[in-house]
């Protein structure tokens, strides 16, 4: 392989550098020469350099462009070497600067994956053979990637989607200022990598267009419905197979199948409060999530309602534009400081990325490890802390440091008192910060007020009794996201899953119901990710598990199951005690993650490895047949 020796120097430049001089390894086929280069200190969310000095970096940089130089003169790609699994741990510690405990390593290796393939294409099975048919429901991240996973078993399947494109989340929520808070390098499928990323944190339209490619890039296209929307879906036991009813542009069809995989996830229907006067308003109002063709911003009076997730990207992206804009909180939210999050990914970090064999893969897990389990232990109620602004010492220290960190953004004073949340840090969602946020609150034309809307007239909002104008409004306010498969009316033969268990559903894993034989979910309840990781790795353990069950049903030609009820029921002990103790449900915590009676359904207090562990194959012991 020819390299222009300019090209590949400034590439090093852009690098990571514990990344760098892992690849030596497999450059120079010996382990031990990690003891002679310098040592990065322990990893943490968000920076890559280990904390190298720029005498360290020179050092690694000259050593590794000459190992690199020399070995793509005069060796091929195959010639890497390719380390045992003991030396494959050794590189991980030397990563992260820390020991990687022997208990991740396996989830590791697999997650790192290397392996001397360009791509990785997913292969049918020849031998497999089953007549069940599925049903995937949503065609969002977690849809897409359970298409790929059953055509590559070889299981018959179809998805259903309503809208007119892929996508879900991504393709619904168009908003300005839409983005991952998740660095893309992680929050994108294993087996898919993008090494063309524009940006660290991708907006909407760049993350709509990797699943879509991803979508048709393995076929899914052939096996999928448009704007059909699932309205109802009941288990007949005497069948054993689901009847559902959907509906096209044309017309209702009735249908039957013998598995049914939900991928509806929790955040797809817009939650609006139920404000007196909503219809008298006779300007623009809507969800961020229904954003109009239309431009409702520029030189309007706006309201922006809520200050959560969407709202601080909504806020700096249209603040300039409009006369005036008006954000309505009741709660403001915690930040963690990440001055990179908007900011574009050089073209050295891509140039590594798509020529740097294994680059990308190792890359991948220093941004995973510190952003898996790390913080989780920091996020448990410590009985015997007396503040009741932090939960732990090790919480209380990130309350002074994301504190720290905002007072040097505030030069109004009058701020301080409306921005500095109350409640210990990671109750709510932690919302990445770059600065825009506290900077647009100090623009002329914006105006925050720390209370909700309480009523609503035909020219704008009531507040603290007085009326305010406005021309547009915004509701920033979130998802039902305790109304697990609504609209839909799911019956497994105990009745409808949302009338039944109201806002307290039960699961095993998030993924199967005693009441629903036959039906899988993904992003279901009790597995949003709050404290670490990607969504995605949570998807790709879901999915795994359900293609074990599915093969472990075909392979032994069962028709129906359901998880035992023991065994769900004692899942759900476990994780409402796990929940009792941790940071969500603190008594000065409120937020979507929790239910009417203040506990969490929606989110996960596992780490990463006990759920890889559990999801990483079907016991076929905790279900009836």
């Amino acid at each position: 392989m020819n390299i222009n020796k300019q090209t590949l120097s400034d590439a090093l430049d852009s690098a990571s550098f514990p990344v760098i001089a892992a690849l030596m390894v497999h450059f120079t086929g010996d382990v031990s020469i990690l003891n002679k280069l310098p040592q990065p200190s322990q990893a943490v969310l968000g920076e890559t350099q280990g904390f190298l000095s720029e005498e360290d970096k020179k050092i690694i940089k000259e050593f590794a462009f000459n190992e690199i130089e020399k070995f793509l003169k005069h060796s091929q790609k195959q010639d890497l070497y390719l380390p045992s699994n003991d030396e494959l741990n050794t590189m991980m510690n030397y990563i992260v600067g820390e020991v990687v405990s022997p208990e991740y390593a396996p989830m590791m290796l697999q997650e790192i994956n290397i392996n001397l393939a360009e791509t990785q294409h997913l292969k049918k099975s020849n031998d497999f053979q089953s007549d069940l048919e599925v049903l995937i429901i949503g065609a969002g991240m977690s849809g897409i990637l359970a298409g790929i996973k059953l055509a590559e078993l070889g299981i018959k399947f179809k998805i259903y989607e309503k809208n007119i494109r892929v996508g879900g989340t991504w393709y619904e929520n168009q908003y300005p200022g839409s983005r991952v808070d998740i660095a893309n390098h992680f929050y994108s499928y294993s087996f898919e990598e993008n090494h063309q990323w524009s940006e660290h944190f991708s907006q909407q339209p760049e993350l709509l267009e990797y699943f879509e490619k991803c979508f048709y890039k393995y076929g899914i296209e052939k096996n999928t419905y448009f704007e059909t929307e699932v309205i109802s879906a009941t288990f007949d036991e005497l069948t054993n197979l689901w009847s559902v009813t959907s509906q096209n542009k044309h017309n209702q069809i009735q249908e039957k199948t013998n598995i049914i995989i939900s991928c509806v996830g929790q955040l797809n229907q817009p939650n609006v409060p139920n404000i007196n006067g909503f219809d008298d308003f006779q300007g623009d109002v809507f969800h961020s999530s229904q954003w109009p063709d239309h431009d409702a911003i520029s030189e309007k009076k706006v309201a922006v309602v809520g200050s959560g997730a969407s709202a601080f990207q909504i806020v700096p992206s249209i603040a300039e534009a409009c006369k005036k804009l008006t954000i309505f909180q009741r709660s403001p939210p915690w930040m963690f400081p990440n001055p990179i999050y908007h900011d574009e990914v050089d073209q050295g970090k891509k140039w590594l990325l798509a020529n740097l064999p294994f680059y990308a893969r190792w890359y991948r897990f220093l941004l995973f490890y510190p952003g898996s389990d790390q913080l989780l232990d920091s996020l448990f109620i410590d009985p015997s802390w007396k503040e009741d602004h932090s939960i732990n010492q090790d919480n209380d220290a990130m309350r002074e440091l994301f504190t720290e960190a905002m007072m040097s953004q505030i030069s109004d004073e009058s701020l301080i008192e409306k921005v500095i949340p109350k409640y210990p840090p990671f109750g709510k969602r932690m919302l990445q910060d770059n600065g825009a946020w506290l900077r647009t609150l100090h623009l002329p034309n914006v105006n925050l007020i720390t209370e909700g809307v309480s009523d609503m007239s035909s020219k704008g909002v009531i507040s603290s009794g007085e009326e305010i104008e406005f021309d547009t409004i915004i509701f920033a306010t979130g998802f039902k996201a305790q109304e697990f498969f609504c609209p839909m009316k799911i019956d497994g033969g105990f009745g409808d899953f949302n009338k039944t268990y109201k806002d307290s559903p039960k699961s095993y894993l998030g993924i199967t119901f005693s009441t629903m034989p036959n039906f899988f979910a993904m992003y279901g309840p009790g597995t949003n990710l709050a404290h670490a990781g990607s969504i995605i790795f949570n998807s790709e353990c879901q999915i795994n598990y359900i293609c074990s069950a599915i093969e472990y049903l075909a392979n032994n030609n069962l028709k129906t199951f359901k998880v035992k009820s023991h065994i769900e029921q004692q899942y759900q002990d476990k994780f409402e005690a796990r929940h009792e103790q941790m940071v969500w449900e603190h008594e000065k915590v409120s937020s979507w993650y929790q239910n009417s009676s203040g506990k969490v359904v929606t989110t996960s207090p596992w780490k990463l490895l006990e759920y890889w562990n559990w999801t990483k194959k079907f016991d076929e012991n905790d279900y009836e047949f």
